[in-house]
């Protein structure tokens, strides 16, 4: 253990280090993802056009960053196109045209669109290993709770896309790991930082809010345990509580200002049409929501605030009304078990059991703690230093709550946010069993090689993988799909299979954010579809089509004629299977 802590900062960085060139040599041969065609051009014109009509279910900040490579390569955008010019939101046309028909290289921009969130990932890295280690004080715990972040397929998976999942996985842990600074050293510094980030994380993503309770909730434990001697119980209470709430109402005042900045050139008929089609008031209809929202918009300082709510309502009647999903053999939209089956098929079985080994690490923290005759002055110190696991563990709670009562659950990504948190609260406990065991640290070695191999075994298919439970990604497709398996991510490598077997004609159900046109070329597919009955030749179609179907008992509205009678000759990534039919 010595010899690590000694060099934990170069092993850190190694780690880093492997992170980034796997997930950047894994994301070349990536075509575009579903939500990664309407991100990368709403962007794209934030910067362009400031304004704000594509895509605004959605905070700008992620979008921009993965835009900001495309204002140094020679782009076209399609400002005539009708996608544009005549409708309000219309961003899955003008993410097709601005990516595959404008005369673009749509694989040179998804690539320098990626890069933002790939350094956003890394970053991420680096704060969880520096706060592991100094909650628990020592580097052991950095380090493992890194490991299992570096090495989670799922991480590496959803790290190099352009959505914003990443996005607030990233801005989250900035902003709480900030205020936690600013909670063991409250000064002006540290209290404008957390200001900054926590307007950055509400631009991330409208899942935010979530973070603000246990923001509170760190902010009364320190009331509680922090400066007790220096500051009275009343000077705790304005600073870490009032603190907090000033930080917020400042942080609000910053995305006011970014959003001004992202729409001023937009026409107010333009903002008022959008939230006309945007939302309808037979989903809100006790709140009259279109009505106030323009009404909003005839205020001048309160017009960027209209914008930022017509997207958090937009995303509030996704999750309340939901979207179905195909899970374990059904086609639904709510499943309570849904994360938790996610967690157990796609996390690597050695983070798991890492997880078991934390587990013990508690039951042997707590046995210390029962045979000491200094047990109250234990407990105290140990909710001093701590008791911010206890915020974390709150936080997890209430994300997996919110996704087992939520109609929308269409992959782990939905709470990968909580990633961090968890590896964290692992790191730290196995830390402290095997710091104190010889068999402890020789069953983490194994389990770190373990993780190692899972890694490098999916490599570079990491959307699709699943753990040895199943059989892996191979068998992956019998429970999960859409983001968990099949997000479009394979179209260029289907395209590489056509060539390599000198293919002339290929009919094609595919789902993704790729375009058949682009890549295989007109006249050498067909568009393809479930109604259209059985056929002869080649055909590939994407897991989702297949699964999404499957539940249908109508034999002629499915393609059971298809999976019943027939075996793929090839799976193209895990996730579009190919058939020859004689």
């Amino acid at each position: 253990m010595e010899q690590i802590e000694r060099f934990a900062n170069y092993i850190a960085a190694g780690l880093l280090a492997l992170m980034f060139l796997l997930a950047v040599a894994s994301m070349k041969n990536d075509s575009a993802v579903r939500d990664e065609m309407p991100h990368i051009v709403a962007g794209y014109t934030y910067w362009t056009m400031h304004d704000y009509r594509i895509n605004p279910e959605h905070p700008p900040l992620i979008k921009q960053l993965c835009a900001l490579p495309l204002l140094f390569l020679d782009v076209n955008f399609p400002s005539t196109y009708k996608a544009w010019a005549d409708n309000v939101n219309d961003q899955w046309d003008l993410g097709d045209t601005f990516l595959y028909r404008s005369g673009n290289d749509a694989d040179q921009m998804i690539f320098w669109g990626r890069i933002p969130v790939v350094i956003l990932m890394i970053l991420t890295g680096i704060v969880i290993y520096r706060w592991a280690s100094e909650i628990f004080g020592n580097k052991t715990a950095g380090l493992i709770s890194l490991l299992l972040y570096a090495l989670s397929p799922n991480v590496i998976a959803h790290g190099r896309f352009i959505t914003t999942d990443m996005g607030i996985t990233a801005f989250s842990v900035f902003a709480l790991y900030s205020w936690w600074k600013f909670l063991r050293n409250p000064n002006a510094k540290t209290f404008a930082i957390t200001v900054v980030l926590q307007m950055l994380m509400h631009l991330a993503k409208f899942s935010s809010p979530i973070f603000l309770p246990i923001m509170g909730i760190m902010s009364l434990m320190a009331v509680c345990c922090y400066n007790t001697e220096a500051m009275s119980v009343w000077k705790r209470i304005r600073v870490y509580v009032g603190g907090i709430i000033l930080a917020t109402i400042i942080a609000y005042i910053g995305v006011g200002l970014w959003y001004e900045l992202v729409m001023y050139k937009m026409p107010l008929e333009i903002q008022q049409r959008l939230i006309a089609e945007s939302i309808s008031d037979n989903e809100f209809r006790h709140l009259g929501l279109a009505t106030k929202l323009t009404a909003l918009t005839e205020i001048p300082v309160l017009r960027p605030y209209a914008q930022y709510l017509l997207g958090f309502f937009m995303v509030a009647a996704h999750a309340t009304y939901g979207h179905s999903t195909y899970f374990m053999g059904s086609v639904g939209q709510n499943w309570r078990e849904y994360y938790f089956i996610a967690y157990l098929l796609k996390e690597p079985i050695a983070s798991q059991l890492f997880l078991i080994l934390s587990l013990v690490g508690i039951a042997a923290f707590v046995l210390i703690v029962l045979r000491s005759e200094h047990r109250k002055d234990l407990l105290e110190r140990a909710l001093r230093k701590y008791g911010i696991l206890i915020a974390f563990l709150i936080l997890i709670a209430i994300v997996l709550y919110m996704g087992m009562t939520a109609k929308l659950q269409l992959g782990i990504r939905y709470v990968i946010s909580i990633f961090p948190y968890l590896y964290i609260i692992i790191g730290g406990l196995s830390s402290f069993i095997i710091r104190r065991s010889r068999l402890a640290s020789v069953f983490a070695v194994l389990l770190t090689v373990w993780l190692f191999a899972a890694n490098f075994v999916i490599y570079p298919y990491y959307l699709a993988y699943f753990n040895e439970y199943i059989g892996g990604p191979e068998n992956g497709w019998k429970y999960m799909i859409d983001s968990n398996l099949d997000w479009g991510q394979d179209l260029k490598r289907l395209k590489t299979f056509v060539d390599e077997n000198n293919i002339k004609d290929i009919k094609v159900d595919y789902f993704g954010g790729g375009n058949l046109d682009y890549y295989l070329g007109q006249g050498n597919f067909t568009y393809w579809g479930f109604d259209k009955g059985p056929t002869t030749g080649w055909v590939a179609v994407s897991v989702d089509a297949i699964q999404w179907n499957s539940a249908n008992t109508d034999q002629r509205m499915s393609y059971h004629w298809l999976t019943d009678n027939y075996e793929p000759v090839a799976k193209i990534g895990y996730s579009i299977f190919v058939y020859k039919i004689e």
